[in-house]
């Protein structure tokens, strides 16, 4: 089939080895050397076996274990055919990497990537959409519109804004109880 299916990618993902989930070497000693993964994965991407200056934060210490192990399972994902020798997504590897897989890691625990069929597509989509690959067979609008529905940060977005929505009802509910509560007090005590 054509690139950037994104059912075949979901496929691909979902078979990722278990020596991806494990925890990085910043927080276990026997866990595995992050760093040495992502620069493998943007020499393949960039097809540049020699180069050694590639783009990652200075802060690793403040990076989770969640986050690092979502980051290997991206890696397996990144070695699809697909992907390999496209130097022009190298460049926004780092952004996929450490600011939109980074906010969903936050609700999204590391085994989901692979073990749960909506969060592989929103790993697969996220990727794509970071590197700004259209996936094959949607337009640029259908592609947006499938990534949001399938975003573990807008669904948390939606989720606090309902339930605040849901606090401030209940709030007003309580006040107005209470406002009746305090005219049939002041009533019942002039009588």
């Amino acid at each position: 089939m054509s690139k950037y299916d994104v059912f075949e990618l979901v496929a691909y993902l979902r078979k990722c080895p278990d020596t991806f989930f494990k925890p990085s070497d910043f927080f276990l000693e026997e866990g595995l050397n992050s760093i040495a993964l992502v620069y493998d994965t943007y020499r393949l991407v960039s097809n540049d076996f020699l180069r050694n200056d590639f783009k990652i934060p200075s802060n690793l210490g403040t990076i989770s274990d969640n986050h690092w192990r979502a980051i290997h399972i991206s890696t397996w994902l990144l070695s699809n055919p697909d992907f390999m020798n496209n130097p022009v997504i190298e460049d926004k590897l780092y952004n996929f990497w450490f600011v939109e897989l980074q906010q969903a890691s936050a609700y999204v625990k590391f085994n989901e990537w692979t073990n749960d069929e909506e969060r592989a597509e929103e790993m697969v989509r996220l990727l794509l959409y970071c590197c700004e690959i259209m996936p094959y067979g949607e337009n640029q609008d259908e592609a947006a519109d499938k990534l949001s529905s399938f975003s573990s940060v807008e669904r948390h977005k939606v989720l606090k804004q309902s339930y605040e929505a849901h606090e401030r009802i209940m709030k007003i509910k309580r006040e107005m109880e209470e406002q009746k509560a305090r005219e049939a007090a002041n009533t019942y005590g002039r009588e």
